[in-house]
């Protein structure tokens, strides 16, 4: 036991994944701020303009990427190093182009249907005045 402690403990490739690790913690840092910032900005576009920034939509899907790769790296889910050891992490068309100019169809009142009193249970269900009371009458007599 105590000989292969030694041999975990000089190991040199284990130091230096130390070193990257401490690296991508103080990258995660960074990264933090900048999804604040992009987060602040992007507001205020759509404040601003009605429509949402491509780029920093871009810019924050790229840094939510890498996060989760840093995260991998720095649990020992992956091997890999990421970004600046590796490509900064491709992004994908976002689902939500043009948000702004989504049309949202109204459905009339009258397509609504009520449901009645035997879809909805009995815990739920709301009775008319005449017929509680005649539950209520029931439950008593039941109870004497």
């Amino acid at each position: 036991m105590k000989e292969t402690f030694k041999i975990n403990v000089l190991n040199v490739d284990t130091w230096i994944r130390l070193l990257y690790m401490i690296l991508f913690v103080m990258l995660l840092v960074v990264a933090r701020f900048v999804v604040l910032i992009v987060t602040i900005i992007q507001f205020l576009v759509v404040l601003v303009s009605g429509e949402d920034n491509r780029n920093l939509r871009t810019l924050g899907q790229g840094t939510a990427q890498w996060v989760c790769q840093a995260v991998l790296f720095l649990t020992y889910n992956s091997e890999e190093k990421p970004y600046p050891f590796t490509d900064w992490p491709e992004t994908q068309a976002s689902v939500v182009d043009h948000w702004a100019d989504a049309e949202v169809d109204e459905i009339p009142a009258t397509e609504y249907s009520s449901a009645s009193d035997e879809d909805v249970p009995s815990f739920v269900s709301q009775k008319s005045g005449a017929e509680a009371s005649s539950v209520d009458d029931a439950q008593k007599e039941k109870s004497e």
